[in-house]
């Protein structure tokens, strides 16, 4: 019978230390992951092994990452912040704007308002994007004005409106041509409201809580780790990164390239949502380069191992955003303390700056019914978007490992 016990013991122990080395080297290197690579012959005779290895590898992953440090768990009992070193501090620049919607100073646009009348003004460095219609709508989202308006030769546009009584809302459209379909909705959550006084853009009911979250002190040696899924020492993202950010010189302009190339050669996997949410997409890094699609966390951890490639601090912002569904298109009681996220994107240190960057929102690439559809343009309203206007449709929940 001890035979027996010590036999089992050491089967045990043995089980133990197998799994171990397993997890280890799974979370170390992409051997289970790409094991059809490593081993061909399981991927030619038994691919549905190589899924469900792959499945598995995946999984563990997701798990280790959620595992905190002790300096972490020490923090989550005691009910603090993790401390940051002051040398390993990302000092913000903040810059706020009331009228604003981004501060790329090449495609922006800002809304204002004084007494009765709207001022929205910007420029676009899109030919595509050179013809506006402007829109007030009411409560039930019925228009009850319409604008037309052509940027001049040097992409600038601007008018002036008077607010009509009932207006709630005021959208912005572009297109290519004078008249037909604008289906460019440049941005389409803008509130207004009459105190008594004036009218006045409303400030989102999130507004106060991102602001919060924004300005907090951000560890730079955490915005540049390599992890399983935001692999940025793996070959190919690396040498990636370099060929598109070879010929700029600051961290703004090399910033701008990894979003330019990730909205024009990243497809949105529309086919992989469905109403009860993400079912299968691609979103570790060096999968989304070799599949070109994603979902929003894809898209943000490609964009996040690109930056940390180039010695770019970047971080992965998990949110709530309206939009995502089609019964979610304004903040309720309930969404605006919404805990689980239905969205991703990222905060790029670039310049003495956090900017915010949602590289999902800007591509106009997707993927429905098995069908890849190459958007004419890509957008960026949302690199470099102001706090106060990204927080109309966006809520920080929180800022991943």
């Amino acid at each position: 019978m001890r035979f027996i016990r010590k036999t089992i013991r050491r089967l045990v122990i043995f089980i133990l230390v197998v799994a171990a080395a397993a997890v280890t080297v799974n979370y170390k290197t992409r051997f289970f992951k790409d094991i059809d690579v490593y081993i061909p012959y399981i991927g030619e005779y038994s691919p549905e092994t190589v899924a469900l290895i792959g499945d598995w590898s995946d999984t563990v992953n997701e798990y280790i990452s959620r595992i905190p440090s002790p300096a972490e768990l020490v923090a989550m009992i005691r009910h603090t912040e993790l401390p940051i070193d002051p040398d390993d501090v990302a000092t913000n620049a903040y810059y706020s704007s009331d009228t604003m919607l981004n501060f790329y100073n090449a495609q922006n646009i800002s809304v204002s308002v004084s007494g009765n009348e709207l001022d929205v003004y910007g420029v676009t460095d899109n030919y595509a994007e050179r013809y506006l219609v402007y829109r007030f709508l009411d409560r039930d989202g019925n228009v009850l004005d319409q604008f037309s308006d052509l940027c001049d030769s040097d992409g600038k546009f601007r008018k002036i409106m008077t607010i009509p009584d009932s207006a709630y809302q005021f959208t912005v459209f572009v297109g290519d041509a004078a008249y037909g379909e604008y289906t460019g909705k440049v941005y389409n959550y803008i509130y207004l409201e009459n105190g008594g006084s004036g009218w006045s853009v409303c400030v989102s009911p999130v507004h106060d809580a991102n602001s919060a979250q924004y300005t907090k002190d951000k560890s730079i040696s955490r915005a540049l780790k390599n992890t399983y899924d935001i692999c940025c020492d793996e070959t190919n993202i690396k040498s990636l990164a370099d060929s598109i950010a070879a010929s700029y010189e600051t961290d703004y302009q090399k910033a701008l390239a990894l979003h330019d190339w990730v909205c024009r050669n990243i497809y949105y996997d529309k086919d992989s949502v469905s109403n009860s949410g993400i079912n299968t997409a691609y979103y570790v890094a060096t999968d989304v380069v070799n599949s070109r699609q994603a979902v929003c966390l894809g898209f943000s951890n490609l964009y996040a191992a690109l930056c940390r490639a180039e010695s770019i601090p970047c971080n992965v912002v998990t949110g709530f955003a309206l939009g995502v569904t089609d019964n979610e298109i304004s903040w309720t009681n309930e969404n605006i303390n919404e805990t689980s996220p239905n969205h991703a994107w990222n905060e790029v240190y670039a310049d003495g700056r956090w900017i915010i960057v949602d590289t999902t929102w800007d591509t106009q690439n997707i993927i429905s019914g098995g069908v890849r559809t190459t958007g004419k343009n890509i957008s960026h309203l949302y690199f470099d978007a102001n706090l106060r206007f990204f927080s109309q449709n966006h809520k920080i929940i929180e800022y991943s490992k």
